[in-house]
């Protein structure tokens, strides 16, 4: 640690930035799955931490479950999870990557189960009392000591003389009701019995939890070498995937004691971040790029979900990042670690959308290392002169093929094609050999964020033979494939440049080129050149995935996408659909066509599309088999014993018709309300009201005294809702259905948010009475976008005001409303009590 509080290397001198996951198999949930599941959890981490290395992360944080390994006055006890946390320590320094541990917990060990009966350090004290009473405190000082005394079994080290163990962090997300002069007296003490045990490594501190200036001082005031944050842009635990675009939310990471004397020689540490809930490959190096700008110099992610429970997504459902199940979110998880390791700390690009492309050393260019993060695309890629790094299909070109080194990917670039889901992995050993890599298929057949449970399948893997395309000048147009990892027999012939290809580890080779010396059980940095872990197919019917689209216009062409998941692609895909405008006659026969990945796509011509309501079925053939969805049933549609559900159905309207951009019915689970956490009260509820049978959205607000308090919510717009707005013009004109529900002068702005972070809104005058206001595009003006979910910590940014320069929101980049109630809307003495508004729908109506 140097004066100005940053960690560096001894040997020399360079700063320490490492970046990688919590992971908790040793204990809690994690622990107790594998057992359900008959899994061996020693096998299941040395596969989990072989894909941590394959994503080259360096960095294994967790908050050690101290009421697991320990009795109710701190005595640590050998018991099995205290082994298997040795064993994963022992493992992690086998492939590089290096530890931080926070040995006191506190929380129960059962989320997402009911907490077992424990009887350790932390039960029976609440964690205010863990941090102000006598007798809890000098049975932590006993567990710290004894903590860091253990000696590891497997690598014959105490934890306190581990040259990977770098450091410790005391207490995860402490609570302190003492006060600031309580809380750097027990945390000095806590230290001192650290430091008693010979420990004599930087010791962490948590400065964000119950963040106040009051609090940050006192812990800077301790004798801790750094102090460790959290980071949640996305709010936590929503129990859906969250759409609309989330990079706003992580465009800055603000320090609040950044000026503060007694913080400046305190090195800075995340100890748990994640885009929860966001089921994009977009996030991830945008957060680095961020986190780096602040300072800080670890990051470890919240959580690595283990392989063989990953199916499920129980082990904390808000989050899911797994090299096999969530690919693409891991391939961009890598490239974050990139941006962690080679923007230089302090380093800022900017403003969203701005700040969407950069370089390790300033704009993105040819010859720096260059990162690019895409909302619409849903991509994050890198690219430099010997690396090319992407997390979904990209057009981009890297400056220079001949020089590249390592690829990796999912999808396709200009010079990988691939049309697999799996993760692939490319790395040259030698001139003219390089390694492949490939991971089995995967599709999530159910939202993976929803209520967990390990009797469901939300992640499927699919184990096919998918085809390649390598065009490096390396290996030239024909070369070699050769299997290397055990049970591997698939050995594919190269057609100019293209060969199927399975999961498992294979040696391409330039013809003439002798890749004898290249063995599998060859070491190759931290791993076996053959190593490989994938899991067996999950197996399981035929699952057809379709949102339709919310409607369609009359007389033009409409496109059906659907993912067909299956063992093996079906013989014959069809799109059956009864043209609207009624629901008999011969229904249109259109053949699909195969995709990437578990795409199947057709065009319904024009004539089918007639003002009405248009119904179709996707019916497969396998063999002699027809199975007809929705539903998966044998037969087809038109037989007389045919018993599955009707279909799909699509209204039809005229092209002018307003489009619907908010229905409180329709999209009740796509809004976004503030988190709890440090707000302004509010109450949010859909009750019925507005029209007949009608549904409305209410918000009341309990008091917006003192300004500037403010309220607002959001609500995001699916894929299959966005059909129309393409041709929509900037003259339409928005048209909102409202009234106060509270008083009968209230105010509301209505802001419309478009993809790149952007609001434009309008401030309603509401009363007591429903009213349609229509306000023309024209005349709305810029506003800042509210940041919600709400991010924690909670002194994080609250708006963004976007770097655009258009003049009006262009209609087919929406993405989604903004509502919202200010203080800054009223004139003072009109805004205590009570406001709120009602909504019912919002439509954009063409002229």
């Amino acid at each position: 640690m140097d004066s100005s509080g940053v960690l560096r290397w001894i040997g020399t001198g360079d700063e320490v930035s490492l970046f990688g996951v919590n992971y908790s198999v040793p204990f809690a949930h994690g622990y107790r799955a594998h057992g359900y599941l008959g899994v061996d959890r020693k096998s299941a981490m040395d596969a989990d931490v072989l894909h941590m290395a394959r994503l080259g992360l360096d960095a294994y944080r967790v908050h050690v479950w101290d009421r697991e390994i320990s009795d109710g006055e701190g005595n640590l006890v050998e018991n099995d999870h205290l082994d298997l946390l040795d064993y994963l320590i022992a493992q992690l320094s086998e492939r590089g990557i290096r530890v931080i541990l926070t040995p006191i917990a506190w929380w129960g060990a059962g989320y997402p189960e009911p907490d077992p009966d424990t009887d350790g350090l932390s039960d029976g004290w609440t964690k205010g009392e863990m941090t102000t009473e006598v007798e809890p405190r000098t049975y932590q000082a006993n567990y710290l000591r004894q903590f860091i005394s253990h000696v590891n079994p497997y690598t014959g080290e105490s934890y306190r003389d581990d040259r990977d163990i770098l450091a410790v962090e005391i207490f995860n997300e402490p609570s302190h009701p003492g006060g600031p002069a309580e809380t750097t007296r027990y945390i000095d003490a806590m230290v001192r019995a650290l430091r008693d045990a010979g420990f004599e490594k930087p010791i962490f501190y948590n400065i964000s939890q119950g963040y106040s200036d009051a609090h940050g001082r006192a812990v800077c005031r301790a004798n801790v070498q750094g102090v460790t944050h959290q980071w949640y842009p996305t709010g936590l635990v929503r129990n859906s995937a969250v759409g609309g675009n989330m990079l706003p939310n992580v465009n800055r990471y603000d320090i609040p004691y950044a000026d503060f004397p007694e913080c400046a020689d305190k090195a800075r540490m995340v100890y748990e971040f994640d885009a929860a809930d966001v089921a994009g490959s977009y996030m991830y190096p945008a957060m680095a790029r961020s986190l780096r700008r602040a300072g800080f110099q670890w990051a470890t992610q919240f959580a690595y979900d283990p392989l063989a429970m990953a199916h499920a997504n129980t082990d904390y459902q808000t989050h899911y990042l797994n090299l096999v199940h969530t690919p693409a979110k891991a391939i961009s998880f890598m490239i974050a670690g990139e941006v962690f390791r080679q923007v230089p700390r302090g380093m800022g690009f900017g403003a969203y959308p701005g700040s969407s492309g950069f370089g390790a050393g300033g704009a993105a260019t040819s010859s720096s290392p260059s990162f690019r993060v895409s909302y619409d695309e849903d991509l994050s890629e890198m690219w430099s002169r010997e690396v090319f790094l992407h997390s979904s299909d990209t057009d981009t070109h890297p400056p220079d093929p001949g020089a590249l080194r390592r690829l990796a990917g999912t999808g396709s670039s200009p010079l990988v094609q691939y049309d697999g889901t799996g993760a692939w992995f490319l790395d040259r050993l030698d001139d003219g050999i390089w390694r492949l890599e490939v991971y089995p298929d995967v599709a999530w057949v159910e939202d993976p964020f929803t209520r967990p449970s390990l009797d469901r399948v939300a992640s499927r893997v699919i184990w096919r033979t998918r085809e390649m395309r390598v065009e490096l000048p390396d290996l030239g147009v024909d070369f070699l494939v050769r299997p290397l990892n055990d049970g591997n027999q698939h050995e594919p012939e190269v057609r100019h440049t293209r060969f199927g290809v399975r999961p498992g580890v294979y040696l391409l080779t330039r013809i003439g080129r002798d890749a004898s010396a290249w063995m599998p059980m060859r070491r190759w940095g931290p791993t076996a050149l053959g190593e490989f872990q994938a899991p067996a197919p999950t197996g399981g019917a035929a699952v057809v995935l379709h949102e339709p689209v919310s409607d369609a216009a009359a007389g033009a062409p409409l496109e059906v996408s659907v993912e067909i998941v299956a063992d093996e692609p079906p013989d014959s895909v069809a799109l059956l659909a009864l043209p609207s405008g009624g629901r008999f006659g011969p229904p249109v026969r259109v053949p699909m066509a195969r995709s990437t990945g578990f795409t199947w796509r057709a065009t319904l011509p024009p004539e089918s599309l007639r003002p009405g309501l248009l119904t179709y079925r996707i019916v497969i053939g396998e063999g002699d088999a027809v199975i007809t969805f929705p539903g998966g049933r044998q037969g087809v549609p038109w037989a007389w014993d045919f018993t599955g559900p009707e279909g799909w159905e699509v209204p039809v309207v005229e092209p002018a018709a307003p489009v619907v951009l908010f229905h409180a019915r329709r999209d009740r689970d796509q809004i976004l309300y503030p988190s709890p956490w440090e707000y302004v009260p509010f109450r949010a509820a859909l009750r019925p009201g507005g029209s007949p049978g009608g549904v409305v959205l209410r918000a009341v607000v309990e008091d917006l005294e003192p300004a500037p308090q403010h309220f607002a919510l959001r609500t995001f717009l699916e894929p299959a809702q966005r059909n129309r707005l393409k041709s929509v013009g900037a003259d339409a004109v928005l048209r909102i259905r409202a009234r106060s529900g509270v008083r009968d002068d209230d105010r509301v702005e209505v802001a419309l948010v478009t993809r790149d972070g952007a609001a434009w809104g309008t401030t309603l005058n509401l009363t007591g009475e429903w009213q349609e206001f229509t306000v023309p595009l024209t005349a709305l003006e810029r506003t800042p976008l509210v940041l919600l979910p709400r991010p924690y910590p909670q002194f994080l940014p609250y708006r963004l005001e976007a770097e655009v320069v258009r003049a009006e929101p262009n209609p087919g980049e929406l993405d989604g409303i903004q509502f919202a109630v200010g203080a800054d809307l009223f004139q003072e003495g009109h805004r205590d009590g009570e406001h709120g508004f009602e909504i019912e729908w919002v439509v954009l109506e063409p002229r």
